[in-house]
């Protein structure tokens, strides 16, 4: 298959290629270098745009907003995953933060002991045991693997906020999802921008450091959903989203 990295032989190099499941890594590594020259020249400007002409206290604010909007797809997949107890929470989120939150604004049910929680459709696959394929980078959207970029179409799907568009036949409601879904990559990114930044002085190969933290991420949110313990010590700084567009 073109764009696949031959398989090594030896026993230690061979245990490190299963590790970082990267076959297409020759493909993977042309799409890195593509989304840091969109980066360099296009999101980054757009990025230190919004920065200049807003407060981290806004900044907190709109992501508050946003992630809040995708908490209904949460309660969907939470049913999915036959998680009843985490669908009630993050229904009672959803009512608390839309209303006392002034629209999720402000995070009340996070000061109420209801804690942040963001489920997608690639983590409801992996609770239903479908392998997450081999790790993929997608042009623009970053670190991802066959599962979780299948997972994406998935959440448009599932989102309720599809049907809400799509009864009212309505295209300003439509514009208005699509365009949260921008402004939402955008705060996302800012707010993992400086740490990426020092992750790339830092690192001697950025796409095998980035590689490695998306896919620990990824475990850990799995686990998360399976119920599965985890020590928060460990827990990666950094938050990857493609199935999990605030993968929190």
């Amino acid at each position: 298959m073109p764009g696949c990295a031959s398989v090594p032989t030896d026993p230690a190099a061979l245990a490190a290629y299963r590790e970082a499941n990267d076959p297409l890594e020759p493909m993977n590594r042309k799409i890195f270098a593509f989304n840091m020259a969109a980066d360099k020249y296009a999101l980054r400007p757009i990025v230190k745009g919004y920065r200049a002409i807003t407060t981290p206290g806004f900044r907190t604010k709109v992501r508050s907003f946003l992630s809040n909007l995708k908490t209904p797809l949460t309660v969907v997949n939470d049913v999915l995953q036959l998680n009843f107890k985490n669908a009630g929470l993050d229904l009672s989120r959803f009512v608390i933060n839309s209303t006392l939150g002034f629209f999720g604004v402000f995070d009340v049910a996070e000061k109420m002991g209801i804690e942040p929680n963001y489920q997608g459709f690639g983590t409801t696959m992996a609770v239903w045991g479908i392998p997450s394929g081999p790790y993929l980078v997608v042009p623009f959207l970053g670190p991802s693997n066959i599962r979780d970029f299948t997972g994406i179409a998935a959440n448009v799907v599932f989102d309720p906020f599809t049907y809400i568009s799509y009864q009212n036949d309505n295209k300003d409601i439509t514009r208005a999802f699509y365009t949260a879904d921008v402004i939402e990559a955008i705060a996302v990114y800012e707010n993992s921008l400086d740490l990426l930044d020092e992750a790339r002085k830092s690192s001697l190969d950025f796409y095998a450091y980035t590689r490695s933290m998306y896919q620990q991420y990824r475990r850990k949110a799995i686990e998360n959903a399976k119920g599965v313990k985890t020590d928060e010590d460990s827990k990666p700084s950094y938050e990857f989203s493609l199935d999990e567009e605030f993968d929190e």
